[in-house]
């Protein structure tokens, strides 16, 4: 267009009214690429804050995690972090390494690597998430003198990362355990078996008691709440119960952890039960049952007015993943209805896996695009000038 009327310019006059529409033309295109070139330039300036200063994650952590916030990452990944808690028995790490075989050196002696989930390794973890149905076994871990501390809980590590899932951390070798690995994210340890007791265990008390659980969605007609996904501001009530199956009378404790629960939802009513905001657990005193008894508790949740956007744990996979879990004997699984956000979330599992190297790059190229056009809209605005100019001075 432009060339053209220049070239013609000289034998029709008349085209300086084009001239003068191309001219005006080219002013608003100049100030759009200068706004586009502004927008690019914060843009860019954005995407640098996220390469050098990434944010941390909503809910890095877990009470699931053996080492709270798992181990670190970029320059403050370090087995420290591990071996530091480990030294303090916080949480009674060192006394459940000991039980389970792993001693000090076998644990600093670990190098980082990765390893892929497959179908046989299992993750080590506080709380219960899957229940006895999925493979999950509880070991009570006892101190030196024989003396129960913790139970900690073990899962088939695919249950919450695929078979299929690269994970990061520390992989060593035990002479008791063999192969164990642990999690970079959560600093959960990872075997292929579950290891014996290091002496013969305690002979357990007569009786057996069996423990149930089940959960109805009120607000949606007492249906199973496990069948229906819940919405805001629905009422679930959790009915859980112990009975005893063995032929003499046994003392039961009653503890329910319902943290992943609370993460969609608030404690309405506890149910004659001690809630421990620390440990999310809800417990209610020891009872002795006869042969043949059943005894009950019963307490309520309520989902909040707007259902959280929270992205999936990253130290915890099972967190924030739309679903309430729930273990007392048997698993009680409600899914939630979520945002927007969390569908596409739970659609695309995984972006194309680009670094800071690669982002920075697309930045700058488009940056330099943004800005040639810019500076070729300028010059030509500047050339229409002169040739008005020159055409007004006679010179054409």
């Amino acid at each position: 267009m432009f060339r053209k009327i220049i070239s013609h310019l000289s034998f029709s006059p008349a085209l300086v009214g084009q001239l003068s529409f191309y001219a005006k033309r080219l002013k608003k295109e100049e100030a759009t690429r200068r706004l586009g070139l502004i927008f690019v330039a914060l843009a860019l300036v954005v995407q640098c804050l996220a390469v050098f200063q990434p944010p941390e994650s909503a809910n890095a952590s877990s009470s699931n995690d053996l080492v709270e916030g798992g181990l670190g990452l970029g320059a403050n990944r370090s087995l420290d972090n591990f071996l530091r808690p480990y030294d303090k028995n916080s949480r009674h790490l060192k006394d459940m390494m000991t039980y389970l075989g792993l001693t000090r050196a076998e644990i600093a002696s670990a190098e980082y690597g990765s390893f892929i989930t497959g179908s046989v390794k299992r993750s080590w973890g506080h709380n219960p998430i899957h229940g006895e149905s999925n493979q999950e076994k509880p070991t009570v871990i006892r101190d030196k003198d024989g003396k129960k501390v913790t139970t900690v809980y073990s899962r088939p590590l695919y249950l919450s990362n695929g078979k299929d899932a690269r994970i990061y951390g520390w992989i060593g070798h035990s002479k008791k355990v063999g192969w164990f690995a642990i999690m970079q994210a959560c600093g959960n340890l990872v075997t292929e078996k579950i290891p014996p007791p290091p002496e013969k265990p305690p002979e357990p008390e007569p009786g057996e008691i069996q423990l149930s659980k089940t959960a109805v969605n009120v607000s949606q007609g007492n249906v199973a709440a496990s069948s229906i996904a819940a919405r805001e501001n629905d009422k679930i009530t959790y009915t859980l119960t112990a009975k005893n199956v063995g032929g003499v009378k046994k003392e039961t404790e009653l503890a329910d952890f319902i943290g992943d629960v609370l993460e969609y939802s608030r404690l309405t009513d506890k149910g004659g039960g001690a809630f421990n905001e620390t440990t999310k657990t809800l417990t209610w005193p020891n009872i002795t049952l006869k042969p043949g008894e059943t005894q009950t508790r019963t307490f309520a949740v309520q989902l909040y007015d707007q259902i959280p956007a929270t992205p999936v744990g990253s130290s915890d996979p099972n967190s924030y993943n739309c679903l309430m879990e729930n273990v007392f004997g048997n698993n009680v699984t409600v899914p939630v209805t979520c945002a927007p956000p969390k569908v596409i979330e739970r659609v695309t599992t995984e972006l194309p896996q680009t670094g800071p190297t690669e982002n920075m790059i697309f930045a700058g190229i488009v940056l330099s695009v943004v800005t040639f056009f810019f500076f070729r809209s300028r010059q030509m605005n500047k050339e229409v000038r002169l040739i008005r100019r020159d055409l007004n001075a006679g010179n054409i």
